[in-house]
């Protein structure tokens, strides 16, 4: 159901590849590693994963993989982006405005190979406080995960938000469509390292740790389920 991120998170299975996509929000504040968590859930697969389309406000500084990533263990078996395939099947676009970003989204219907995951960072900059854009934008994100043609499951969908949101009323629109969570936040008096939650309706939360190396490569290892409560979780359940 979330077969993307849990890929990503080195965790992912064939079962769960089949069963039908769910939307997962993605939910962290500033520095929580949300970007960099997306794309690899983009290339996790290696050149053997679905087609992604990456939507950000602003460009990438830099994409995951290369030859300046540090590469002295194992990443959790969810990477990708040492294979120069899975750079192959990423489209990177760049809308800079809600009104650029909703032509993106309603031109997907014209593409004879629409995306298997449609990835959209920075829920935020696009959103602002306008009442009921949460909404629109993902009910718009809904119908452009659905391509037209022959019956086909839809595109996953992946969208990261930056807590705190820009306004009381954007989480509760938001969990309307997004059923799934993925809560990001640091771990307290340690650089670098991030605690991973993720929830899915009627299932037992799973946890990860994951861990930037000195160049920026995501690491991720399972962690125990002994914290079960985050600190600003009242904060994000706004």
């Amino acid at each position: 159901m979330t077969a993307a991120l849990e890929r990503a998170l080195g965790s992912g299975t064939a079962g769960e590849a089949a069963a039908m996509p769910v939307p997962v929000l993605v939910l962290g504040p500033a520095g929580s590693g949300r970007t960099a968590l997306l794309l690899r859930a983009a290339l996790a697969g290696g050149g053997d994963g679905p087609r992604a389309l990456f939507l950000a406000p602003s460009a990438l500084p830099r994409l995951p993989g290369g030859d300046d990533d540090d590469d002295d263990g194992d990443d959790g078996g969810g990477g990708g982006g040492n294979d120069p395939r899975a750079l192959q099947r990423l489209e990177l676009r760049y809308p800079p405005s809600l009104g650029a970003l909703c032509w993106d989204l309603g031109a997907l219907a014209a593409r004879p190979r629409p995306p298997g995951l449609l990835l959209l960072d920075g829920l935020e900059r696009y959103l602002g406080g306008a009442p009921g854009a949460a909404a629109r934008l993902a009910a718009l994100l809904l119908e452009a995960a659905r391509s037209p043609g022959p019956p086909r499951p839809p595109a996953q969908i992946l969208a990261s938000l930056r807590l705190p949101p820009p306004s009381p009323h954007v989480l509760p629109a938001l969990r309307r469509y997004f059923p799934a969570e993925c809560r990001l936040r640091p771990v307290p008096g340690t650089p670098l390292r991030l605690r991973a939650r993720l929830t899915l309706p009627g299932a037992p939360p799973r946890r990860w740790l994951l861990r930037f190396g000195p160049r920026g490569r995501l690491r991720v290892a399972p962690a125990d389920g002994d914290e079960d409560t985050d600190p600003d979780e009242d904060e994000a359940r706004g």
